[in-house]
C-alpha cells in the first residue's frame, strides 16, 4: 500500500506537470506552499492534509483537487469509514478501537481521503490522556492488522498455529518415518543421520511420554470397571 510520503510525491510530481511550483516551507503546520506560472501562491497544504487555497477557487485550484481525486482512485483511497467510530480523539481523530493502553482512530482529509494511525496511550503529569509512538496508514486493513499486533492478538494466534500445526499421531508417524530411515538407509551420511537424529530428539520432546507398564494396567483396570 502507497505511503503518505509517496502519494505526496506523485502529488507533486503531477503537479508540476501542469506548469504549478512546489515549495516546501521550513514551517511545522504547512507541509507545501503551491504556485502557479506567474508566481502567484494558489494553495497551502497543512501537515494535517488540508488544501487551504489562497483567495477564490480560481482554475488551478480545481485542477489541484481533480489531480487529488485522481490520486485517491489509483491508489484505492478511501472516503467512506469501514467501522463507527465510538469517540473523540486529539487533532480531528475519530476513535475506533481500544484496547489496554493501545488505541486505534481515524481522521477525513478531503485531500486524500480516511487516514488512519495507532497509538500507545499513557498519562502525563497532570493525569491528562497522552498518545503517542503513532503510526500512520492510508489503509483501514493496515492499521487495524497493525492494532492487533500491538495488542498482541495476532502474536497469540500464531503462537497457538504453531502449537496445532501437527496431531501427536501425525508426530508419531514422522517419528516412526525418520526411525525406519535411519535403520534401512544404508546410504545415509554421517550429517544427515545425525540431522534425522536432532529431529528425532525435538519430536520425542514434543510428544507425551508413552504410558509405562503400570500406567496400563491401571487403566486396563479402569477400563473393565466402566464395562
Amino acid at each position: 500500500m502507497v505511503s503518505k510520503k509517496q502519494l505526496y510525491s506523485e502529488l507533486f510530481k503531477r503537479l508540476k506537470k501542469v506548469q504549478l511550483t512546489i515549495k516546501e516551507p521550513e514551517i511545522s503546520d504547512v507541509t507545501a506552499e503551491i504556485f502557479n506560472d506567474t508566481g502567484g501562491l494558489v494553495a497551502v497544504i497543512t501537515a494535517d492534509d488540508r488544501l487551504i487555497y489562497s483567495g477564490c477557487q480560481c482554475e488551478s485550484a480545481n485542477i489541484i483537487v481533480e489531480i487529488a481525486s485522481d490520486l485517491k482512485k489509483q491508489f484505492n483511497l478511501s472516503s467512506d469509514l469501514p467501522v463507527k467510530p465510538i469517540g473523540n480523539l486529539p487533532n480531528g481523530y475519530m476513535k475506533l478501537y481500544e484496547v489496554g493502553d493501545i488505541v486505534m482512530g481515524c481522521r477525513l482529509s478531503p485531500l486524500i481521503g480516511y487516514e488512519y494511525a495507532t497509538w500507545k496511550k499513557g498519562m502525563d503529569y497532570d493525569k491528562s490522556e497522552v498518545y503517542y509512538y503513532a503510526r500512520q496508514f492510508l489503509c483501514f486493513k493496515e492499521a487495524q492488522q497493525d492494532f492487533a499486533e500491538r495488542c498482541g492478538f495476532i502474536e497469540k494466534q500464531q503462537k497457538v498455529k504453531r502449537d496445532n500445526l501437527f496431531s501427536n499421531a501425525e508426530l508419531s508417524l514422522l517419528l516412526s518415518c525418520c526411525i525406519e530411515r535411519v535403520k534401512l538407509d544404508a546410504a545415509l551420511t554421517s550429517e544427515v543421520e545425525k540431522a534425522i537424529g536432532d529431529v528425532i530428539s525435538k519430536i520425542e520432546q514434543i510428544l507425551p511420554a508413552p504410558p509405562t507398564d503400570s500406567e496400563q494396567d491401571i487403566e486396563s483396570e479402569n477400563v473393565r470397571c466402566f464395562r
